[in-house]
């Protein structure tokens, strides 16, 4: 074999390889009723469950999500939405479309869209934003919510109903 049919046969090699790790990243994965949990020795503890997930890649995709997340406090914060991105290693996860936040102690949110980090106790929701409690209606533009759902501030156009 001569030196150009050599390295021809090499060129050949390299590139078919290159086609079949660029086909293995596009692989789809459909996963029917995934579920994320973790209990935490400082009381926080949550759980991530949908009725399907997609997985490209790095990339989770979850459909029709619903969640419950403990609180250091002990609190527990509830959660729904039509479709979600989960990031398991940085343990945030973005939700969309029909977006429902709730506690036992009454509040409830609702918007377009939020971003939960689940680590540090930290929600943005935004766009359309409703916040109900037993006392007030408070419809904004931006709501974030820290320290153990002790902290929420209103941003953006608000319009508060007091109701007692």
């Amino acid at each position: 074999m001569n030196f150009l049919s050599k390295l021809f046969i090499l060129i050949f090699f390299f590139f078919n390889n290159l086609e079949v790790i660029a086909n293995d990243s596009k692989t789809v994965i459909e996963i029917d009723q995934p579920k994320f949990s973790e209990k935490g020795l400082d009381q926080k503890s949550y759980e991530i469950k949908a009725q399907k997930g997609v997985r490209s890649g790095s990339e989770l995709i979850l459909f029709e999500v619903e969640g419950k997340f403990k609180t250091n406090t002990g609190m527990w914060i509830y959660m729904n939405a039509n479709k979600g991105d989960y990031e398991q290693i940085e343990n945030v996860i973005r939700l969309s479309k029909n977006v429902n936040f709730y506690t036992d102690e009454g509040d409830k949110i609702i918007s377009d869209i939020a971003t939960f980090n689940i680590d540090d106790d930290f929600i943005v929701l935004m766009n359309n934003v409703f916040y109900e409690n037993k006392e007030l209606k408070i419809r904004s533009d931006k709501i974030v919510i820290s320290n153990n759902f002790e902290s929420i501030l209103h941003e953006g156009n608000v319009e508060t109903e007091i109701l007692k």
